[in-house]
């Protein structure tokens, strides 16, 4: 391995560590507070579908940064997913106060 090669695995293990930190917040208030508003299911759907399909890709490519990247991915997104669908008419009193200011009708 040369320096070059060095310094982008670097870059793919630090943008692997951004996409991991990235979905901490969201699962963490799914898990805390018990709601699901304001996530997109159809996104998830999606997300998870095309991150389960390019993990396949990266394991027959032999691409351990990739599966590693794409394989968390897609739990991350089956995990939200689930637990946005398990609390979707629960909201937190955070959301509750943001729906309440767009649910009323302008003056």
């Amino acid at each position: 391995m040369n320096i070059h090669d060095f310094g982008v695995h670097w870059l793919g293990m630090i943008g692997t560590a951004l996409v991991i930190i990235a979905y901490i917040p969201q699962i963490r208030h799914l898990l805390v507070a018990h709601c699901g508003a304001g996530v997109s299911l159809g996104a998830y759907v999606i997300w998870c579908s095309a991150s389960t399909l390019l993990c396949v890709y990266a394991i027959i490519a032999d691409e351990p940064l990739f599966i590693l990247l794409q394989g968390y991915h897609a739990v991350a997104c089956a995990l939200i997913l689930g637990l946005s669908v398990k609390y979707k008419d629960s909201p937190c009193p955070l959301h509750q106060q943001e729906g309440s200011v767009h649910d009323r009708q302008p003056s």
